[in-house]
């Protein structure tokens, strides 16, 4: 009964993996990550793992052994990451989950940040899943760390500058842009013409035909609705 106890002690916990004896879960870099415990049997622990998606599981869930897993009470203090007064809200590019993280954020990359073109999304480079990892994510916002209110485990490694890259883009929409008007008042352009030819033709016809006056009448009345 007590080993019953031991697990469901971890049901909702925040913890952090310290081992695993799954090679899969070892290629995929998953000892030293953080995640959510999502539900627990008599044997073993479901954790969704930050950022990561178990594709071999329906629900994307990884699982423990009660030995491989650490109950996280402060993931600040557990990280022991000092001298940063913002967080940045970050949505990693590959993250399964959809959701949005907190990684430290400290004057540097916010000197960096403010910057920077706000008319396109602002990539940010983080160690999630590991102080080592480097992985790609964009900045959703900047909260204060009393705003955010929790501990933060990971932080911002760099801006990723990309205002060359979305110059060139805005400069290649804009003349995808003028090339659409261009196209729309040749289309104009050339149906006025074939209107005037037209009509210039009909008037042609009509005066060598004033045997029949309906034609000069014709002529007349679609110049009048021309008008």
């Amino acid at each position: 009964m007590s080993k019953i106890y031991d697990y469901e002690e971890y049901q909702n916990q925040r913890v952090k993996v310290t081992y695993t004896d799954k090679r899969k879960y070892r290629e995929e870099n998953i000892v030293g990550l953080y995640g959510q415990v999502i539900k627990t049997t008599s044997g073993s622990i479901a954790v969704q793992i930050d950022g990561m998606y178990n594709a071999a599981s329906s629900n994307g869930l990884y699982w423990f052994k009660r030995s491989e897993l650490d109950i996280v009470r402060d993931e600040s203090e557990d990280n022991k990451m000092t001298g940063f007064s913002k967080v940045a809200i970050v949505n990693l590019v590959d993250d399964y989950n959809q959701k949005d993280y907190g990684f430290a954020l400290y004057d540097e990359d916010i000197n960096e940040i403010v910057k920077y073109d706000t008319n396109h999304p602002l990539y940010l480079i983080v160690n999630a899943r590991g102080k080592d990892n480097k992985v790609v994510g964009i900045l959703k916002e900047i909260k204060t760390v009393e705003e955010y209110g929790k501990g933060v485990t990971a932080q911002v490694v760099g801006v990723v500058n990309m205002n060359a890259y979305n110059a060139r883009i805005d400069e290649e929409n804009r003349q995808k842009e003028i090339a659409k008007q261009k196209a729309s008042i040749e289309k104009k352009l050339k149906s006025e013409i074939e209107k005037m030819n037209n009509i210039a033709l009909y008037e042609k016809m009509a005066k060598e035909h004033p045997e029949n006056p309906r034609l000069a009448e014709l002529v007349n009345a679609l110049k009048e609705l021309g008008e």
